[in-house]
């Protein structure tokens, strides 16, 4: 329910998603110029390739020299691709990133000194199997980079970056191929293969490239570490078994089974009109050699359109219903495309085309980072990847062959109308009802998803704090952070300022909340549905708000409070994964939308923090949890805290009571110096 999350967001202070703040992020920067550059090479390159081969073949073998190169770049994807999403899921991304990209500027270096055209096929495709390496690793890296709420974001400039540079790319070429041209009346070398300069051009981006993503920041997270440590040393039957267990995962998860099919069927049918435009432009619409030009500039204008759309889609849509109607719209403007008697009806319907293949990309992208977790998310982008890729090739044998079989002289006629029913009207009509289909499975397996998960609640939110003069101040961290030592010292402190404190805990601060509180804990218990145990912590915290929080709150107290909201996040909402929006939003209702004005995160390795907690006692139910659950709710709270700097204070736990106290000091200043005066 996008007005709920918005309201929730705005009372919980959340930052808005602007396209300026994602450009300006120091490491959101480097990597978009990394990609800026080293796209707009690879387009030079791969232009530069097919020329080269093109030219090496001569007037006789020219086109079999480019059909094999093009062989060349599309193996990799059927004999490596499924390995590189286990090495972008098992390795350091970062440093498969920098070793892909240095290794490409090196080859694509030593391209114009190799003997022969299976020279250039085996390099060519070792390069390809590089770039299947640096695109799952980068796109797995994108949601540890940036906050979730600018993922699509993050997508659309992503998609924009490496498909919009194809005609600079293609401009850049033709100006060295000109200059290397003039060059050969001087230098020999130059006047055999002019291309040569586009490829050492290219060979230069990727070394920038590697450049910037040295400078990145992508450590493995804690769930990562924890998981490497578990995880056998890998070797050829491991990387078997970790592809099935990809596959498994996407087979077992109905969202991202049904995003991933969605846009890889779908992409297939686009790819209709990449096949078939020439043909198509030129005998059916009779717009000669330049219809093809305008159709794809009419596709490429609506997809850009679309991608930049997408944010602003989403707040009025849910993502998953932008996807299925996406590609509802784009299968009704390919049907009347290929209807079409002109090549400027065709352009003007090719538009909104490209905007709605536009928003299926970036909506399934966004949909599949907030949805995989990191553990599969470089095998499910490997994956897609590798099915996009297959799909295209695919369609770009099947719809002409398709065209050629149904031959090209059929016509019906209506009355006074005379209907062309050629083969390559047929192809793209076919080309839709793929579209079709793939809507119609991917809408399938969002339902079945939408029945197996919670709907975020449609519910009205009272204002945010008009009435209340106090100060709400809560203490979140992993087992064993030291939260109760240093709100008793917090307490002593405010206390000491003149401060009338309160200080409560969760679950518990009420009777019910102590008796389920005891129950929630206890191991008694034993393994609780994920969503009884989110349940039960909402239930406790409704009453505790209500009698406890929102009453201190009004006389004007201090409130220091063990846990609130965000500990809801992330071990039910992440941890055990409920989803973060869908606790949060049953959280908010439960509280009438009251959110802490400062948040102490207590932020120690979840290892250290359980030794410490099972010394001074016996551990609880929570506390049972392998070392996995709470490297989870560590990150969990590091990645809540990224996306709420002005609410959040990150206190580095390590170190004696009165070091951790003075930091925490610090924040308690400063929330207590920003307060308003009471109405």
């Amino acid at each position: 329910m996008a007005s709920t999350a918005e309201e929730i967001a705005r009372l919980r202070g959340t930052r808005p998603a602007s396209l300026k703040d994602l450009l300006v992020d120091a490491s959101f920067s480097r990597l978009w110029r990394a990609m800026l550059v080293s796209s707009l090479g690879d387009w030079v390159g791969f232009v530069a390739v097919a020329a080269l081969v093109a030219n090496i073949g001569g007037k006789r073998l020219g086109g079999l020299a480019v059909a094999g190169v093009m062989m060349a770049r599309l193996l990799p994807s059927v004999l490596f691709g499924p390995f590189a999403g286990v090495f972008a899921d098992r390795f350091d991304r970062r440093k498969l990133m920098i070793g892909a990209d240095i290794s490409r500027g090196l080859l694509y270096g030593a391209m114009p000194f190799l003997p022969g055209l299976g020279y250039i096929f085996l390099v060519s495709f070792f390069i390809e199997c590089l770039s299947l390496l640096w695109t799952p690793a980068k796109d797995a890296s994108v949601p540890n980079l940036v906050p979730r709420r600018q993922l699509a974001n993050a997508n659309s400039v992503s998609i924009i970056t490496t498909y919009g540079t194809l005609p600079l790319g293609a401009s850049i070429f033709t100006l060295l191929t000109g200059f290397g041209d003039a060059l050969g009346s001087h230098i020999h070398v130059f006047h055999a293969r002019p291309e040569f300069l586009a490829l050492w051009l290219d060979g230069i981006t990727f070394f920038f490239s590697a450049r910037m993503v040295w400078g990145l920041d992508l450590r493995q997270n804690l769930t990562a570490k924890v998981r490497a440590k578990q995880t056998p040393r890998l070797n050829f039957r491991s990387a078997f078994d970790e592809i099935r267990q990809g596959y498994r995962f996407l087979r077992d998860h109905p969202t991202v089974r049904a995003m991933t099919l969605g846009v890889v069927i779908a992409f297939a049918g686009v790819g209709s009109v990449i096949s078939l435009g020439p043909v198509f432009t030129r005998f059916s619409l009779h717009a000669g050699p330049t219809g093809f030009g305008f159709l794809i500039t009419a596709f490429g204008v609506g997809m850009a359109a679309g991608i930049a759309a997408t944010n602003y889609l989403s707040r009025m849509l849910e993502k998953d219903r932008v996807f299925f109607l996406s590609m509802l719209g784009a299968a009704a403007c390919l049907f009347l495309i290929a209807s079409m008697p002109t090549i400027g009806l065709a352009s003007l319907f090719t538009v909104p085309m490209g905007v709605a293949v536009g928003l299926t990309w970036v909506t399934g992208y966004t949909m599949l980072q907030e949805n995989v977790s990191d553990e599969f998310r470089g095998r499910t982008f490997a994956t897609l990847n590798v099915w996009a890729r297959l799909a295209l090739f695919v369609s770009l044998v099947a719809f002409p062959a398709l065209s050629a079989a149904l031959g090209p002289d059929h016509t019906l006629t209506i009355g006074s109308h005379v209907l062309d029913l050629s083969g390559t009207r047929m192809a793209l009509y076919i080309g839709g009802l793929v579209v079709v289909f793939a809507a119609a499975a991917a809408g399938r397996g969002l339902k079945r998803s939408r029945l197996a998960r919670p709907r975020p609640l449609g519910l009205s939110l009272r204002g945010p704090r008009k009435e209340l003069s106090g100060v709400f101040i809560a203490f979140e961290g992993v087992e064993g952070a030291g939260k109760g030592t240093q709100i008793e010292r917090a307490r002593a402190y405010v206390e000491s300022l003149g401060r009338q404190v309160v200080v409560t805990r969760e679950p518990g601060g009420t009777d019910l909340g102590d008796r389920l509180r005891e129950t929630l804990l206890s191991p008694m218990t034993g393994t609780l549905d994920p969503r009884t145990e989110a349940l039960l912590f909402a239930a406790t915290r409704a009453q505790h708000v209500m009698t406890v929080i929102r009453p201190a709150l009004q006389d004007g107290k201090v409130v220091l409070c063990d846990r609130f909201i965000d500990s809801s996040i992330a071990y039910q909402g992440v941890a055990r994964g409920l989803g973060e929006q869908d606790v949060l939003t049953l959280n908010a209702w439960a509280t009438q939308g009251l959110f802490p004005d400062l948040v102490v995160l207590l932020h120690l390795d979840p290892e250290i923090g359980l030794a410490r907690a099972k010394a001074h006692d016996s551990p609880d139910r929570i506390e049972s949890e392998d070392l996995e659950f709470h490297a989870r709710v560590a990150d969990a709270y590091l990645k809540i805290a990224d996306e709420h700097p002005d609410r959040f204070a990150v206190i580095d736990a390590m170190g004696t009571p009165e070091e951790v106290q003075a930091r925490v000091r610090e924040a308690i200043d400063r929330v207590l110096q920003s307060e308003r005066p009471p109405p």
